[in-house]
């Protein structure tokens, strides 16, 4: 979990730009550090940097609206 909390962050920040606080829980989407575009560069990001293939019912908010439920989505992609 650690590595991959690691590297959400690190995208996050240096690729969207975001410089404040992320907390585990922290609603991206809500506090407006992600947005409708930046979210599908995440979902395509974890994709290629994980080596993982979502499904598309897996493309929702509730998967990809915290980094806990990022990290959730990753694991339940590799089983």
């Amino acid at each position: 979990m650690n590595n991959e909390l690691t590297t959400l962050t690190d995208y996050i920040r240096d690729e969207l730009g975001y410089d404040g606080e992320i907390d585990l829980n922290t609603d991206l989407l809500e506090e407006q550090i992600l947005d409708s575009f930046s979210i599908i560069q995440v979902a395509v990001f974890i994709q290629e940097e994980f080596g993982l293939e979502l499904d598309p019912e897996e493309l929702v908010r509730e998967n990809l609206s915290t980094l806990s439920s990022m990290i959730k989505l990753i694991g339940n992609a590799r089983s």
